[in-house]
């Protein structure tokens, strides 16, 4: 993957390129876990990219869903001293969603937070980790987390949980 060497000029549309250009482009197109990439738009502008995923080649294991959506958003915005994103797992089958916010929400769980949503309900939210480095790096470090965290996903009670030492 190539990095943008000065975060300090990236922009949104680059960025959106990019992650674009990345799911399309990671590995050859028969070994591939992405079905489809899409920009996600509001009002005609890009605000994020969407892929829909294989997800057990994905996870490179058998796992309770053929097909996810991986959604990710990124903005930058003037008046804050951090990057927002949100990067999510998306089961529409399952009604279910893992993934991480950074942004000004939930303050009281710091500037970033995991959290687990099912069937229109949060059922988990937890402190993250505050990553403060090129966006690239935040996408790629939590897409390789998202293998773990879906590993270590439980149900009880028809409820999915996951591990509070897991999240990161």
């Amino acid at each position: 993957m190539i990095f943008l060497a000065n975060r300090a000029n990236l922009d949104k549309r680059t960025l959106l390129a990019r992650l674009h250009n990345h799911f399309q482009t990671q590995v050859p197109a028969e070994e591939s876990p992405v079905e489809q990439v899409r920009y996600h738009t509001s009002a005609g502008n890009k605000v994020g990219v969407r892929a829909t995923i294989i997800a057990p080649a994905f996870l490179g294991t058998s796992y309770a869903v053929d097909a996810a959506e991986l959604q990710v958003t990124f903005d930058f915005p003037p008046n804050q001293a951090y990057d927002f994103y949100t990067i999510q797992w998306v089961e529409s089958e399952r009604e279910l969603m893992v993934g991480w916010h950074q942004d000004e929400t939930h303050m009281d769980l710091g500037e970033c937070h995991f959290q687990l949503d099912y069937r229109d309900e949060t059922v988990q939210r937890a402190t993250a980790t505050f990553l403060d480095t090129h966006p690239l790096n935040v996408f790629d470090q939590r897409t390789d987390h998202l293998v773990e965290i879906l590993d270590e996903l439980t149900w009880h009670d028809e409820r999915p949980a996951v591990p509070s030492d897991a999240v990161q």
